[in-house]
């Protein structure tokens, strides 16, 4: 008997022993105090104990485990929330004499059931309101799945698409020039209405993503962010300080920009500290044109960020390059994380980790010898002039920064790291553009290590 089997025949017993008991003794020593509840089908619910409610967890896990293909396309609370609500009509029919005996058809239902949820998955379009250039003119560009466009332009595809209705549509384009709109008749029209509104806020441009797999909602969402982030992070690294860049460029999902504002205090003082806006509300100007030229300048790798992000979207990561996407992809998660980061010394960790991941996780070596194969350096070269070498510099920043930080080690905490930050966002970034170029130009490159040939 398998392990699935063996949870629900315990379902079963548990039920079996809880037959007869009052709602107050079902949550007796239960420290929820609140009936827990199942549904049994045609709008009827079963009260359970914490025994099975746990049992029921349990069997979660194992079913999961047993489809490893779906690792990726939906969260461990979706799935589990599907089971209890397939769990709970096959138990209801099923008669509690014999729970050994009963348990292997009920799992047969069971999968059967859960399966059929897994078939219904549908592949997803997510849209994020997107701050990005000061300018709400710059034609549509795309990094594979991700596109970002003029929130009027995202507006006509979607109604030609008939994702938005065509009055909606009319109401939308006034509401966006602050002219006046009536109240809508339809409730159901008013909700996604405001859901627009919402979602997109006050930005100029709309971030769509693509998800090639069928994802679970929740598991959806946070793939689609993960990647429309990501692209904000490839737009930005056609500017010398992405850091800078990504102040302005943010989605309305992550929030609104506030004020930031703390209070000081010195004896027998009284200072007024003013406040900052915690980003910019929208990133640098840029004609159309000169971001177009920009395209086509970075086109390669443009390319590459596109070919990274269609792996990310992909739960079964189905492209005969795995390893190396997924290198890369690591990479500018990291470095998306570093640039984000407010404190230097964290900002850090995050451009050292990134390199590391281009470097396949074997420190400081590994990252010395990809960047000499990537970008033609010595680690013997001087980063400038009279500057330090690549390796002094790297030890400080892998070392000093990632290694210590991460192990407890350092020493340093609270010590000035602006200029390792600084040195350290340039790497990073002259790295990352040199590995997604390499990749674009190199069909045949599949493995990290290839990154140091």
């Amino acid at each position: 008997m398998s392990k699935a089997s063996k949870i629900i025949e315990k379902i079963l017993a548990a039920l079996a022993k809880a037959q007869g008991m009052s709602p107050s003794a079902l949550i007796k020593d239960d420290h929820f105090k609140l009936p827990r509840l199942i549904p049994a089908g045609t709008g009827g619910t079963i009260q359970i104990t914490k025994e099975v409610d746990d049992l029921i967890t349990k069997l979660a896990y194992e079913l999961k485990t047993a489809r490893p293909a779906l690792a990726r396309n939906a969260k461990e609370s979706e799935w589990r929330n599907w089971v209890r609500g397939a769990v709970g009509p096959l138990v209801a029919s099923t008669p509690l004499s014999d729970p050994a005996g009963e348990a292997p058809a009920l799992l047969t239902k069971l999968d059967y059931a859960l399966n059929a949820i897994v078939a219904n998955l549908a592949a997803r379009e997510y849209a994020f309101g997107t701050t990005l250039f000061s300018k709400g003119d710059v034609a549509p560009f795309s990094f594979g799945p991700v596109m970002l466009e003029p929130r009027q332009v995202w507006l006509d595809r979607k109604t030609a698409e008939g994702g938005i209705t065509s009055v909606t549509q009319r109401r939308m384009k006034r509401i966006w020039t602050s002219a006046r709109v009536g109240p809508r008749k339809s409730e159901r029209e008013k909700l996604r209405e405001d859901n627009i509104l919402q979602a997109i806020g006050p930005c100029d441009y709309v971030c769509t993503v693509k998800l090639s797999s069928a994802f679970a909602a929740e598991a959806g969402l946070e793939t689609a962010l993960t990647a429309a982030r990501l692209a904000l992070a490839c737009s930005a690294l056609a500017f010398e300080t992405p850091s800078e860049t990504l102040r302005g460029f943010n989605l309305n999902y992550d929030g609104p920009i506030h004020n930031q504002t703390a209070l000081q205090f010195i004896p027998g003082k009284i200072i007024l500290s003013g406040s900052r806006l915690s980003r910019r509300p929208f990133g640098p100007f840029i004609e159309s044109s000169d971001w177009q030229a920009e395209l086509v300048r970075l086109k390669d790798i443009y390319v590459a960020c596109g070919e990274v992000l269609s792996n990310l979207v992909d739960s079964g990561r189905s492209t005969a390059r795995r390893e190396i996407l997924e290198a890369l992809l690591q990479a500018l998660i990291w470095f998306e994380k570093g640039c984000r980061e407010t404190g230097d010394l964290m900002a850090t960790v995050g451009f050292a980790a990134s390199l590391d991941a281009l470097g396949k996780g074997t420190k400081a070596k590994g990252i010395l010898t990809m960047l000499e194969a990537r970008l033609g350096i010595k680690r013997t070269d001087r980063i400038s002039a009279e500057g330090p070498t690549f390796q002094s510099v790297l030890d400080t920043i892998y070392s000093e920064g990632r290694s210590r930080t991460i192990h407890g080690t350092n020493e340093k905490i609270g010590y000035d790291w602006t200029n390792t930050r600084v040195v350290a966002e340039q790497l990073a970034r002259y790295a990352l553009i040199a590995c997604l170029d390499y990749v674009a130009k190199t069909p045949t490159a599949s493995k990290t290590d290839d990154l140091k040939k």
